[in-house]
């Protein structure tokens, strides 16, 4: 069954100049497309009307490879039940005006280098998302991000542009560290077990876990055990600071520590079974490579 299709688009252009991983990309579309689910959810609410998350969707309509451009278009049933057909670029603009209110908010954060879990303005998952939205752009140097609105006239097919944002490299780079900053601290909240132990790998794998609760990461805490248990990070930036060492030719993540604040998790005989690094405060090289 066809979707009818309403005019207005919003248009996703990844620029980039270097091979983009397609499973980063995919979260980057999964992340606006929840986004997206949300802002509309609440703009039905806000009408009085009533609609299941799961008639929210958002359909790539056209894929140039202009470096990467597509366009993103709602269905016409959906929105037709609650608004007019004046209001859908309207909405698309103001779905477009609040993800860059959010990203330009995730970049003070990480020029302030911190942040109180209790005032940052949005959720955990929009924080998670907007993370994803940036990962590609950010990781691409010379590279960007841009977003805009465009409606097609009926009649002559024309594309009219009603908003259009950039982001750069650096600017993505600072909010996602930013959005990254706030996800830790929204994952600190708790307490931990144990606070500023040192940590020493004994295994280190960047590959993506294959399943959840999965990792390639071991290691041992001499003040808790003597025994290398699996280690999971809280914090997508501390698992970033760990895979970037493990990644330089020019450095041994086996010859450094790793001042840690952790919570031991234990099976039911009350054995330690992994380490949940709650946060990574400093990575200290060996002196003896010194």
């Amino acid at each position: 069954m066809s979707v009818g299709m309403s005019d207005a688009r919003i248009k996703l252009h990844f620029n980039v100049h270097e091979p983009i991983e397609l499973v980063e990309l995919t979260l980057s579309f999964q992340a606006i497309a929840k986004e997206y689910r949300a802002h509309l959810i609440e703009r039905v609410r806000t009408a009085g009307g009533k609609v299941k998350d799961a008639d929210v969707k958002l359909y790539v309509t056209k894929i140039e490879n202009n470096c990467i451009l597509a366009e993103l278009g709602s269905a016409t049933a959906l929105l037709g039940q609650f608004f007019s057909t004046m209001d859908y670029a309207n909405i698309f603009v103001d779905f477009v005006k609040n993800l860059k209110g959010a990203i330009d908010y995730f970049g003070g954060v990480a020029k302030a280098g911190s942040v109180n879990a209790a005032e940052v303005p949005y959720t955990k998952r929009q924080t998670n998302s907007i993370a994803d939205i940036l990962k590609t752009a950010s990781k691409n140097k010379n590279g960007s991000l841009g977003l805009s609105v465009i409606e097609y006239e009926a009649t002559t097919g024309e594309a009219s542009e009603k908003l259009a944002v950039t982001f750069s490299h650096e600017d993505a780079l600072d909010s996602r560290r930013g959005a990254l900053l706030a996800a830790q601290a929204f994952e600190q909240t708790g307490e931990a077990d144990y606070k500023n132990v040192l940590m020493y790998f004994h295994q280190a794998n960047i590959d993506e876990p294959k399943s959840e609760g999965r990792t390639g990461y071991r290691a041992i805490i001499k003040s808790i055990s003597n025994q290398d248990l699996a280690v999971h990070f809280v914090s997508e930036l501390d698992r970033e600071r760990v895979s970037d060492l493990v990644q330089d030719p020019q450095l041994n993540p086996f010859k450094a520590s790793y001042r840690v604040d952790v919570n031991v998790e234990t099976d039911r005989n009350d054995k330690p079974r992994f380490y949940r690094v709650v946060a990574l405060h400093e990575i200290i090289p060996d002196e003896g490579d010194e």
